[in-house]
């Protein structure tokens, strides 16, 4: 009887740690497609590995301290996710990366307590905000840029018509700040708007002979 039920709980721990690894590569899929640091094999073994400390929470047979190893994964995961996050210049890259470690983490520690159905959906989800928002969220960068421009020019009168222009773009523009260096005179300007009109604006910029480089 002790036998078959040990085969019992052993052959549901070798389920769970086979889902756990299928979820796990499923997530890493989306970011090894998108060439991010964190891939196939990173979050597959993430989200085995979260799979195996919860079986072993419930396995050492202390119920009152099955939380502490849970607390622990999440703490391991921080660790994990805060090394694949950069800083360049005034851009942060690396946190959608992070998050689908936090996620992959959770998912697996899902799939330790049995809760199967909660992971399954939880999988379809995450694949639904790294796809689809991706496209969403694409659109709205879109729509609403930002960029910083350093533009030079010859003279104080054509940094006043490149602010007219961006005025007749319908493009908002903010901190603008002019700077003398040499002969010419540097505009550094924050502009926001839709980005066919900053194309536009571009194209424009590209066209006057007063401007002698513009970069953002």
């Amino acid at each position: 009887m002790q036998s078959i039920l040990t085969n019992h709980i052993y052959g549901d721990e070798i389920l769970k740690i086979l889902l756990s690894i299928v979820c796990g590569s499923i997530l890493g899929l989306e970011r090894e497609i998108r060439g991010k640091s964190a891939g196939f094999r990173t979050l597959a073994l993430i989200c085995f590995g979260s799979t195996v400390f919860t079986i072993c929470s419930y396995l050492l047979g202390v119920a009152d301290n099955r939380d502490r190893i849970a607390a622990n994964i999440i703490t391991g995961v921080g660790f994990l996710g805060a090394g694949v996050i950069f800083r360049n210049n005034f851009s942060v890259t690396g946190i959608t990366t992070a998050a689908s470690i936090w996620v992959s983490a959770a998912i697996g520690m899902l799939i330790g307590i049995g809760e199967f159905a909660l992971a399954g959906i939880s999988v379809v989800l995450a694949l639904f905000i790294l796809f689809v928002m991706d496209y969403i969220q694409f659109r709205i960068d879109y729509y609403f840029q930002h960029r910083d421009y350093c533009i030079t020019v010859d003279n104080p009168a054509q940094a006043a018509l490149i602010c007219n222009q961006m005025q007749v773009f319908k493009l908002k523009y903010s901190n603008l700040k002019l700077t003398r260096e040499d002969s010419h005179i540097k505009v550094e300007v924050l502009v926001r708007g839709d980005g066919k009109q900053l194309e536009l604006f571009n194209s424009w910029l590209l066209e006057q002979g007063g401007i002698d480089s513009f970069d953002w």
